[in-house]
């Protein structure tokens, strides 16, 4: 049997037993504020453009930790996470996507109090997405193929996958703060930096230079 066939079957094996775990122990609970953010980040990460490119692989991912926590003896396969802090982040990077997670300081804004946008000159684009809370920012503009998603997030929210598979990551020099760069198996360039207050993310196939340029011209507008 190949390791595809063993995973199914294994997995199919299981699952009933699982649900039945569940529902015997399932009783009224009262969420904590950690598990509602969670909820928020989860609720925002659907919204976001490239949300299909890592979606199937992280229900993949899902259930294969569901059999893990079942069957914690039987080993079906490894990824083995480089855990590392870069750029003011806590990074785990895995095959096919990294995680990424802010280095929260206490004294960080909890809720997006300064506005912070673009500059560079984008008249010839058009906003294709909207979405603001009190903890993020995303605004995706467009022109023709080219799309460019801006994100602004508190550094106590951030806490994203993104998509490396296949990627090396580096780090670029963004008005003097250290950003995350790295270009993926779609095309798309990527910042990531943490600005002092807030966490700024830059995703775009308008080309590595520009994309820096643009980065250079966020400031705070509000």
């Amino acid at each position: 049997m190949n390791e595809s066939n063993f995973k199914k079957a294994l997995f199919d094996a299981l699952s009933p037993e699982y649900e039945k775990i569940l529902s015997e122990h399932e009783t009224d609970h009262d969420f904590s504020e950690k598990y509602n953010n969670d909820m928020q980040k989860l609720i925002k990460r659907r919204k976001k453009p490239y949300y299909k490119l890592i979606n199937t692989f992280g229900k993949r991912v899902a259930c294969v930790l569901a059999i893990f926590l079942i069957a914690s003896s039987i080993t079906i396969m490894s990824v083995e996470a480089l855990r590392n802090t870069v750029a003011n982040f806590f990074v785990e990077i895995y095959e096919k996507f990294t995680t990424v997670q802010s280095e929260e300081t206490n004294d960080a804004p909890t809720t997006i109090e300064d506005i912070y946008d673009i500059t560079y000159d984008l008249s010839e684009f058009s906003i294709d997405f909207e979405d603001h809370t009190e903890y993020s920012r995303h605004i995706t503009y467009v022109n023709d193929d080219v799309s460019i998603d801006f994100q602004q997030y508190t550094k106590k929210m951030y806490d994203q996958n993104v998509n490396t598979e296949g990627a090396d990551i580096s780090t670029i020099d963004i008005n003097d703060h250290e950003a995350i760069y790295f270009h993926d198996n779609h095309q798309y360039d990527c910042l990531i930096w943490d600005n002092g207050n807030y966490i700024i993310v830059l995703y775009s196939n308008i080309g590595k230079n520009v994309l820096i340029d643009i980065a250079e011209s966020v400031q705070k507008v509000k």
